[in-house]
């Protein structure tokens, strides 16, 4: 069951919230080259799960070629200290334009099967979400090296799912192997997706709640637009993600089929909330432009077993990148959606 953001939400409580500067978090130094354009340039970072021995670190980024059609590109590199080496090629997305700029996506994670999952924005033209021969508007999946799992929905294709807009973050729940995902609308209808193999979700033919055979409505639609961001798993069945527009950090309870039980704000931040991520200790990390916060959950169950200096080391580095490269795109916007442009405030999400 889909719900609309007119669900009433439980008000920040006083909890306590730790804030830090960002400048001295970046421990990876390695150039990429990349589009000198706002919402361009080194949008997502994600550590190979068997890091601790092969030192992998795979980076997406945008560039354009000399027809000037952008590319969402992703490379690997082997961490030597600070210093990235030997990158290697894993994938490439054409824009199928020319002198696109927005809606490159980025966001990339392993998942619990091992295979690298990318979210790739439709690169400004909308109808390639449904062209299931394009690569843009889809969350992909594929094996480390960038080759085709043999599982995937389409033979020989790296698509997974499709009817993407645009997205700033996902994450998986390993209690139900659940992948959940946030996803940017223009004007209207933001949403948050749960996302399965081989699912359409309606872009640009769908705009929010369609009750359509052919395509799965959000779990969540947003009106007024509120810019969902980054978005963590904390709990079984329970999410955190943050808000642009409004600098909300918001957790999200569902049952076990998917329906929304509550949506709580747990603080408001001054200035949007971009990165969210869930790192070692059950402590959560969240950013706005300028600031780091950390925030201690619960105690969860079960221990968390992941190398705490790797996950720390990969947190620094996607909320560092996340704040650098993002904020420009989400400010425009923000400044845009306050002002009641549409048109205008279409163009930059």
């Amino acid at each position: 069951m889909a719900v609309s953001s007119t669900l009433k939400r439980t008000p920040a409580t006083s909890e306590s919230f730790n804030r830090t500067e960002h400048s001295s978090l970046f421990p990876l130094q390695r150039s990429v080259p990349s589009l000198p354009t706002a919402r361009t340039g080194l949008l997502g970072i994600a550590l190979d799960p068997a890091f601790s021995s092969n030192n992998y670190v795979y980076v997406y980024y945008t560039y354009r070629d000399s027809g000037s059609y952008t590319h969402g590109h992703i490379v690997r590199y082997t961490a030597n200290g600070n210093t990235g080496n030997s990158p290697r090629d894993v994938f490439d997305a054409t824009s199928s334009a020319p002198n696109t700029i927005y809606h490159n996506g980025g966001y990339i994670k392993f998942g619990p099967d091992g295979k690298l999952y990318a979210m790739v924005g439709e690169f400004h033209q909308d109808q390639q979400a449904q062209n299931q021969t394009s690569m843009t508007g889809k969350m992909l999946r594929m094996n480390p090296d960038g080759s085709v799992p043999s599982d995937n929905p389409l033979p020989g294709s790296l698509d997974y799912a499709w009817g993407i807009r645009n997205s700033f973050g996902f994450d998986f729940d390993s209690s139900n192997n659940r992948l959940i995902a946030t996803m940017a609308g223009p004007t209207s209808d933001d949403k948050i997706l749960i996302i399965v193999k081989g699912g359409n979700y309606g872009w640009p033919t769908c705009l929010g709640i369609c009750n359509d055979p052919r395509f799965i409505d959000p779990i969540v639609d947003f009106n007024p637009v509120v810019t969902p961001t980054g978005i963590a798993a904390v709990a079984p069945n329970g999410y955190i993600f943050g808000e642009y527009n409004t600098g909300n950090l918001v957790q999200l309870q569902l049952n076990a089929t998917g329906s929304v039980l509550s949506m709580t704000q747990l603080y408001n931040a001054p200035g949007g909330i971009i990165g969210v991520e869930l790192g070692p200790n059950n402590k959560l990390y969240f950013t706005t432009p300028d600031t780091i916060y950390t925030y201690s959950l619960p105690a969860r169950p079960t221990a968390n077993t992941t190398d705490s200096t790797l996950v720390i080391l990969l947190i620094a580095v996607v909320v560092a990148a996340a704040i650098l490269l993002c904020y420009t795109a989400l400010r425009y916007r923000r400044k845009r959606s306050r002002t009641s442009q549409p048109v205008e405030t279409e163009t930059v999400r």
